[in-house]
């Protein structure tokens, strides 16, 4: 039986030397109560680039003018029991640090990258966040 695919985007938002992350409310549909970037679905007929920017307004409230696309990274493969997502990661510059979260998430934090390790995060985070970095 093959298990169905979702592509997904995640952006991970740098202001200074410091990144923001997020805790995924009881909510959504997966990891909920882990910190993550900015995720969402790539919906039908979007490229991953457009979700990430689109996700970073929804769910911080932060606009698409006030970000500068720094590196892309690779997609990843992310196996789970029931399906397969594939997960497409966005490094922005980000001017601003307010942030304003929706229903999705409980609380957010800027941390620096070393520092990621001391979460619980979804299980790709600290090495997505050290590729895109590394890819600026």
């Amino acid at each position: 039986m093959s298990r169905p695919s979702r592509r997904v985007a995640t952006s991970i938002l740098l202001h200074g030397d410091r990144i923001l992350i997020l805790k995924r409310s009881a909510a959504v549909g997966s990891f909920q109560h882990h910190w993550s970037g900015v995720s969402g679905f790539v919906e039908r007929g979007e490229e991953p680039l457009e979700t990430s920017q689109r996700e970073v307004e929804e769910e911080t409230g932060i606009p698409r003018a006030r970000l500068e696309l720094l590196a892309r990274g690779t997609p990843r493969r992310v196996e789970k029991p029931d399906k397969i997502f594939e997960v497409h990661s966005f490094l922005y510059r980000c001017a601003s640090d307010r942030v304003r979260l929706d229903w999705e998430n409980d609380d957010f934090a800027w941390v620096t990258p070393g520092s990621l390790r001391d979460y619980r995060t979804v299980p790709w985070l600290p090495e997505m966040v050290a590729e895109l970095l590394a890819g600026q």
